[in-house]
């Protein structure tokens, strides 16, 4: 008996689940920007976290061309994430990522298609997540329904996620989101460690006068590791 103990004991001790853990996140605005933003983060990033970069461009028809950072051992290469672009009165979000990134992250800048008056960047740094989960989703120029709401698109994953919607809203804007699985921000909502199978999200809280847009992605989680 004491024998089996030790065995489990130290596979425990080999093989960790995956959390799916945030390590930081937020949005922030940058005002009169020209074409090239800037985006300050709230400490270094993580060696091997994925960093989830999904900027919102508050200009007709301008977006983003590419991401770059200041990580010391040389900058990250960001990807777009097909399928998840979408577009709202003439503005448009987007989903940006690199995987296995690079530590020591303080800075993203994002160099754009042109000049832009103001926008909204948001940033997630999740540990324990890896490549996307296919394609992502998107709505284009939805309308707010008579009782408030705004439906995201539907995305199907094949794996155990953390999956996420960024949205912009015209005023009044949403409040919270349904199903209750969903963790409302103001400028995106998630799951994590999110079962395979079909999401959509639903904001709440806005107007039938309501403008909006979403654009949604999944990302996969790490295998447990040995150690």
């Amino acid at each position: 008996m004491k024998t089996l103990l030790l065995i489990a004991s130290f596979l425990c001790a080999q093989y960790v689940a995956s959390a799916q853990t945030i390590l930081q996140q937020f949005a922030a605005v940058s005002a009169g920007a020209g074409e090239v933003t800037d985006m300050d983060l709230t400490k270094p990033t993580d060696k091997g976290s994925v960093l989830i970069v999904m900027p919102g461009q508050l200009s007709p028809g301008i977006n983003v061309v590419r991401i770059t950072d200041n990580a010391p051992d040389g900058g990250n290469t960001y990807k777009q994430l097909p399928g998840a672009t979408s577009s709202c009165t003439d503005q448009a979000l987007e989903i940006w990522y690199c995987e296995k990134c690079k530590a020591g992250v303080t800075e993203l800048k994002f160099h754009l298609s042109g000049g832009v008056k103001a926008s909204i960047n948001a940033f997630l740094e999740v540990a324990d997540i890896d490549v996307p989960d296919g394609s992502g989703a998107q709505v284009s120029d939805g309308t707010g329904t008579s009782d408030g709401l705004e439906t995201g698109p539907s995305l199907k994953t094949t794996a155990t996620d953390f999956v996420i919607a960024r949205y912009f809203s015209t005023a009044p804007r949403p409040k919270g989101v349904t199903p209750a699985s969903w963790t409302f921000k103001t400028t995106y909502t998630y799951q994590q460690k999110a079962p395979a199978g079909t999401y959509q999200p639903t904001l709440t809280g806005g107007s039938a006068e309501s403008k909006y847009c979403i654009s949604m992605a999944a990302f996969k989680m790490k295998a447990a590791s040995s150690h």
